[in-house]
């Protein structure tokens, strides 16, 4: 990190801490200039200043106290899409994970807010949609926790903003199989998920269930998996094959108990079938 970085995310951090701490108020600031800032610094390896300062203000101000304008959140929407969401996107192991992964989080917070004023166009959730699933798809760097630069976790995160474009009524449930294919074909990763990435995961697949979305699509999924494993077995190294088998369990069996939960026992017994044959 060169020292003009250094020395911005050292001011932005002195800013938002003021902020946070109520010593100083957005409005009495630059507030479209502190805006950019968080922007801009969103994926920052401090995680200090990229999870407890930047991304916390945004929930305050898109959520709590909802000081941002339609307009700026619209704003800040097409910018996080067309600069953020696919920075560095195919690279593994290197920094910019942490641009894309907070960037799906503040999408989540802006579509909240979206359910309620509807300042995002019917155009602007098809291409969100699209983005989101060639995110998904595309995304290859899935750890969890980095030491010393806190959360990445974007499998998690982008499942955030998925369980939030499900809850927003202008997805349509035409739309519904594409989204719980994409997600169900991530748990299906040669690495290994550690930091609770299947609960994650099926937060939105649930909110298509409770949308209306028929539970004999997952059923289907559920009875094609001994299929889509030994597929996966033919075409992949022995330990890679592995850490796909642990990935699935693991899912099945949180959905084993989201079911039960919920009081879907067709689901569950099914589910309780398929852990049987893997």
């Amino acid at each position: 990190m060169n020292e003009d970085i250094i020395d911005q995310e050292r001011d932005l951090k002195l800013m938002l801490t003021d902020i946070k701490n109520g010593t100083i108020r957005l409005q009495e600031l630059d507030e479209e200039r502190v805006i950019q800032s968080m922007l801009h610094h969103i994926g920052s390896t401090d995680p200090e200043l990229r999870d407890q300062l930047i991304y916390t203000l945004f929930y305050r101000f898109i959520i709590e106290d909802e000081q941002l304008t339609s307009e700026q959140l619209a704003d800040m929407f097409h910018t996080t899409l067309k600069y953020h969401l696919f920075h560095g996107i195919g690279e593994a192991g290197t920094d910019t994970v942490f641009t894309r992964s907070f960037s799906t989080l503040l999408i989540a917070l802006i579509l909240g807010q979206d359910r309620q004023q509807r300042f995002l166009s019917e155009t602007d959730i098809d291409m969100l949609k699209a983005k989101l699933l060639a995110y998904l798809d595309c995304e290859i760097d899935t750890r969890g926790y980095v030491t010393g630069k806190g959360w990445a976790h974007s499998i998690a995160h982008v499942a955030d903003a998925f369980e939030e474009l499900v809850l927003h009524p202008q997805l349509d449930e035409t739309e519904f199989g594409e989204v719980l294919e994409a997600l169900w074909n991530k748990v299906l990763v040669p690495t290994v998920y550690v930091h609770d990435e299947d609960e994650r995961l099926l937060n939105p697949i649930f909110a298509l269930l409770d949308r209306g979305m028929d539970e004999q699509e997952v059923l289907v999924l559920l009875e094609e998996l001994p299929a889509t494993l030994r597929a996966q077995k033919q075409q992949l190294e022995p330990e890679q094959y592995w850490h796909i088998v642990h990935n699935m369990r693991t899912f099945l069996k949180s959905l084993f108990i989201k079911s039960h939960e919920t009081n879907r026992q067709t689901l569950q017994t099914a589910v309780l079938l398929a852990l049987k044959t893997i």
